[in-house]
This record gives C-alpha cells, structure tokens and sequence, in this order.
C-alpha cells in the first residue's frame, strides 16, 4: 500500500458520517490530488532530513571524497539529480 492510499484510508477512516436522504456524489478526483500533495510532501521531508542524517554520518564519514552536506536543500538537489541522471525504468 503506497503513502497515497494511506492518506485516503485515514481520512474515510475519521471523516464523520452524515447519513441523509440525498446522496452526494464524491469528488475522488480532488481527494486523490490532496493525498497525493500530503504523500509528496511526507517524501520530501523525510528525504530531506533522514537523507542529510545519513549522508554526514556515513557517506561522508567512510568515503574520504565525499564531504558533508549543509542543509536538507542539498540532499533535495542531490535527489532530483540523481532522479533526472537514473530515471527507474
């Protein structure tokens, strides 16, 4: 199960129940998109920050070529590039 569908799953989870006579048509295409939006902002963080904690305290630490990151904005640059230089087939 993705990040995505997690968001989705807690939110039909503790969104309350109206239980009325009409029923209104639900709009998954927006609730989609806002999970989507949650599930890549909870990437980047964690990509962010765990990503610049592992990069300093071992990459750097055992590869002498390799000096430390600054800030999580590094580790997010480094990310893309590799991102844009090794696309996932």
């Amino acid at each position: 199960m993705g990040l995505t569908e997690l968001f989705l799953i807690a939110k039909e989870q503790f969104s309350p129940e109206g239980f009325s006579d009409s029923e209104k048509p639900r709009n998954i295409g927006k609730e989609y998109m806002v999970a989507g939006f949650l599930a890549t902002v909870v990437y980047v963080v964690l990509i962010a920050f765990f990503g610049k904690y592992l990069w300093n305290n071992y990459l750097a630490k055992y590869v002498s070529t390799i000096s430390a990151v600054d800030s999580p904005v590094d580790i997010i640059a480094i990310s893309l590039l590799l991102a844009l230089l090794l696309p996932r087939v």
